[in-house]
């Protein structure tokens, strides 16, 4: 047995703890929150209202929560289209010189999660069109515990955070 691999299983009803939120304080900066696993990651807006795709000619509030919308729309994506064995991985934190991702390997009943980051600079790709990314990041590391989740509740958080987003 792998000691790395910390599991959490949840029943149907379970709470998972895992969100992608922007709090608007105005500044582009420390404004994306990444809570996972009862933690924060302070992320910036900053690369999102910069996005060159959607809405290009903006970068107001209202980009930022347009392209955190279709970030994770990204996400819900790709997930669905994963089989077993095969992995994906999400971006959340877009910095000068490196990003944060959550590694996802899809299992028979549910997914392995693991947050972590790459030296790919937050710069060198939109927000809203991650593209071959989501599936192949060179140099990804891990930093933390690798989680077990069910589908349904790793696919639901994500629609929340999407919902939060849209509001």
């Amino acid at each position: 047995m792998d000691l790395s691999i910390f599991v959490i299983r949840m029943g149907t009803e379970g709470v998972m703890n895992l969100s992608l939120n922007f709090v608007d304080n105005g500044t582009q900066h420390n404004d994306i929150v990444l809570e996972w696993e009862g933690k924060n990651w302070v992320c910036d807006s900053y690369y999102l209202a910069l996005d060159d795709y959607l809405l290009p000619e903006v970068e107001d509030v209202a980009k930022i929560r347009a392209v955190l919308w279709r970030l994770l729309e990204q996400w819900l994506e790709t997930l669905n289209e994963l089989l077993v064995d095969e992995i994906a991985f999400l971006p959340y934190d877009f910095s000068d010189q490196y990003t944060g991702w959550l590694r996802c390997t899809r299992r028979r009943e549910g997914f392995l999660v693991e947050r972590g980051w790459s030296n790919v600079e937050g710069w060198s790709f939109a927000p809203s069109r991650i593209g071959s990314l989501l599936r192949s990041l060179d140099e990804f590391r891990a930093d933390g515990s690798s989680v077990e989740l069910p589908t349904e509740g790793l696919l639901e958080s994500i629609r929340k955070s999407m919902a939060h987003a849209a509001s």
